[in-house]
């Protein structure tokens, strides 16, 4: 496509020229019939020679030919000027040398500077020649322009022209406002609609990333429930070992002792009645677990551990022992399940311990792999690899004659996992019993 083409200018001058060549046909006619009484030939040949190269050209536009169509209007146009200024012999005094400014200014517009400059050569040679011609008596030049008495002809020939260039200039002009402004337009509809995509993919990024952290968190409270239901199995096998093995053999125990009354008796019912009591406690702590949300808050543990410890000590059972509590353990969790937790804990290290000669308690805390770890420690005679793994399975077997309160360990490794920590034991034989435990997984 032409430069001049891209704005439909090609089509425009193709018609002016179409209307031009039109109008100066009946013009000239009427013109040279009234100065001379004859009709000049030449004349209406050039005219219409003009109309029929710029139909054609106009047609050829119309089929997709425009570089063709453009070159060859212009070469139709400076050939008829040229072969008009020698045929008819009035040279460079021709209407129709006029004609060679339009063709250059077609030339430049079509196919740019480059050509229109050799097209403007090309001119220029013709137009010396024209002179040379006059000068020698070849042609009249003006002297057979004014015998001829065209003066009038070729006023109205520049009139024309000119009026149809400018014409032609204008409606190009305005039209090339109208696609800026339409290009201006789509411009801005382009820019807005990418302003519109941009906002939407922003939205959609934030959409997905909130997306990504909900499948996190549904990810998250599938795993918590995973563990929560693996917990669930656990306390319902105790409940099953409680009622199936642990219940009935204290109840067997209660009928023996009645059954035969001696001087053990009060003694194996109160035993067998504080076993009961702290059954169906630690029962009920598991049973609770799941009632509320935690509500976690920052914890004196030292303060917690000097509380549990005071009950043994208000009912008797641990007279003897001494407690080392660590000043400033800090934690955080729910207050209540976290003194149960230490409740347990304690309750064991002294029952554990209290008839050694020296019986000690130590609750205190550290680090570990960079998490806060807490312990109740004890004296006690400590336990062996077998007992450790037992300890967690209170009833597994059978009743655990020597240590009643393996069941409130159970409720503390409960506890502690429900608080995202963890429960653990280390002993030996002869080497006293430690209980670490956390209650954050970070």
């Amino acid at each position: 496509m032409t430069p001049l083409g891209l704005w439909g200018g090609d089509a425009l001058i193709y018609k002016s020229i179409i209307v031009l060549a039109g109008l100066a046909m009946p013009a000239i006619a009427g013109m040279n019939w009234y100065l001379r009484g004859t009709v000049s030939w030449p004349q209406l040949a050039m005219a219409g020679a003009v109309l029929a190269g710029a139909l054609l050209c106009f047609f050829l536009s119309r089929s997709g030919r425009r570089e063709i169509a453009a070159a060859m209007l212009i070469g139709v146009l400076w050939s008829i000027a040229t072969i008009y200024a020698f045929k008819s012999g009035y040279g460079m005094h021709s209407a129709a040398v006029f004609i060679y400014l339009p063709c250059v200014l077609y030339t430049a517009l079509f196919f740019g500077l480059a050509i229109a400059s050799a097209e403007l050569a090309l001119t220029v040679a013709a137009l010396v020649l024209m002179y040379l011609a006059e000068e020698s008596g070849r042609l009249g030049g003006a002297a057979e322009f004014a015998a001829q008495r065209t003066n009038f002809n070729f006023l109205i020939g520049v009139i024309l022209t000119s009026i149809g260039t400018l014409i032609v200039s204008v409606v190009y002009h305005r039209r090339v406002e109208r696609e800026a402004a339409r290009v201006v337009a789509e411009a801005e509809q382009r820019r807005d609609a990418m302003e519109q995509a941009q906002l939407a993919q922003a939205q959609l990024e934030t959409a997905n990333a909130k997306l990504q952290a909900l499948n996190g968190e549904l990810a998250l409270q599938a795993r918590l429930h995973e563990r929560e239901t693996v917990r669930a199995r656990r306390d319902i096998d105790l409940f099953h070992d409680v009622a199936a093995k642990d219940l009935p053999a204290s109840l067997q125990a209660l009928r023996t002792a009645l059954a035969a009354p001696d001087d053990r008796t009060e003694a194996l019912l109160q035993r067998e009645i504080e076993h009961m009591t702290t059954v169906a406690a630690a029962l009920e702590g598991l049973g609770r677990r799941g009632e509320s949300a935690l509500a976690r808050v920052p914890l004196d543990l030292s303060s917690l551990a000097r509380e549990a410890a005071g009950k043994p000590r208000a009912d008797g059972s641990s007279a003897q022992v001494r407690f080392d509590i660590d000043a400033n353990l800090r934690a955080e969790g729910d207050r209540r399940q976290v003194a149960a937790l230490l409740h347990h804990l304690i309750k064991r290290a002294v029952t554990a311990c209290r008839a050694e000669p020296e019986p000690l308690v130590h609750i205190g805390g550290g680090s570990l792999e960079g998490r806060s770890v807490f312990f109740v420690s004890d004296n006690g005679p400590g336990m062996d690899e077998a007992r450790r793994e037992q300890l967690f399975r209170p009833f597994e077997g059978g009743r655990a004659e020597e240590d009643t309160v393996d069941i409130g360990i159970v409720s503390a490794r409960r506890i502690a996992e429900r608080h995202g920590g963890d429960l653990f034991v280390e002993s030996a034989p002869g080497k006293g019993t430690t209980f670490f435990f956390t209650l954050s997984a970070a």
